[in-house]
């Protein structure tokens, strides 16, 4: 008896399974639509990969208008449409990937960020990234962006007049990068941004010392003259000159034409005259 009704609960369970049901909840079938756009968008991102854009772009077109609701083909199809040099379209894309349920995916906010940013739409970058942060809190590329936007809000001076609010905004900026550091501690594209960052806030030892560490992750020669061309100015700020001279001098063995060089190393040999007498 027990293995008869065994058996009539597998059969139960085998129909249900088959008739597309589970736990009393039917399962949306997937139309020939659906199949045909994840195809169409699976050549768009091949085109992609080996740069076809136009092509790209014609085949996630066509995943798009057969699924609109995938936010994913819009996602792909933003970024043929970027490649492509049509921003505004690209940016309509991934806006409308947002309304149509993308509104708590912070890639996409990322994403959005990202290119309001490059296009130097501040406020609206630091929106998006702003809500990056608030998503995805354990995501550095969030926390990034929002320190970039937030620096060149003030450096755009669109933050505010007062200088309180923009030394505050600052600051938050300088936390920012703090915070993408930590779950990044060895970004060689971050670390020179926090420097900057830290000289702004009028605090030249915290930006040597980022500059430290970033030196220390080059082999030794192989460091890039911008980078002792920003210790060097750590050191002007804190009044050691001699030590700034052999900074720029090595910048200098790295870009032995460059003329700003020469120019801050008698600049700075004047300020130590100056401070000799």
């Amino acid at each position: 008896m027990f293995m008869n009704l065994g058996r009539l609960f597998w059969v139960f369970f085998l129909l249900t399974f088959l008739s597309g049901c589970h736990w009393g909840k039917a399962l949306k079938p997937i139309t020939p639509s659906q199949i045909l756009s994840s195809e169409r968008s699976r050549l768009g991102i091949a085109a992609m990969e080996r740069g076809d854009f136009a092509e790209a772009e014609k085949r996630l077109e066509e995943a798009v208008k057969l699924n609109k609701k995938d936010i994913d083909h819009r996602r792909h199809y933003a970024d043929a449409l970027w490649q492509r040099g049509k921003y505004d379209d690209a940016l309509r894309q991934l806006d409308e990937s947002v309304k149509r349920g993308g509104v708590s995916d912070a890639s996409l906010h990322i994403s959005l960020a990202e290119k309001h940013l490059m296009l130097r739409r501040f406020s609206t970058a630091y929106y998006h990234a702003d809500m990056a942060v608030r998503l995805a809190p354990q995501e550095y590329k969030g926390w990034a962006l929002r320190g970039k936007t937030g620096w060149f809000l003030v450096a755009g001076q669109q933050v505010s007049d007062a200088p309180e609010k923009a030394h505050e905004q600052m600051l938050q900026a300088r936390n920012d990068y703090y915070r993408a550091l930590s779950f990044s501690p060895n970004d060689r594209e971050l670390l020179p941004e926090l420097a900057a960052v830290q000289m702004i806030c009028r605090q030249p030892e915290h930006a040597l010392a980022t500059w430290q560490h970033l030196q220390d992750l080059f082999p030794k020669g192989s460091e890039p003259a911008d980078l002792f061309r920003g210790k060097a100015e750590a050191l002007i700020a804190l009044q050691r000159f001699d030590e700034a001279i052999q900074s720029l001098n090595l910048a200098k063995q790295r870009e032995p034409e460059h003329p700003e060089i020469e120019q801050r190393i008698r600049e700075v040999l004047a300020m130590t005259q100056k401070n000799l007498y």
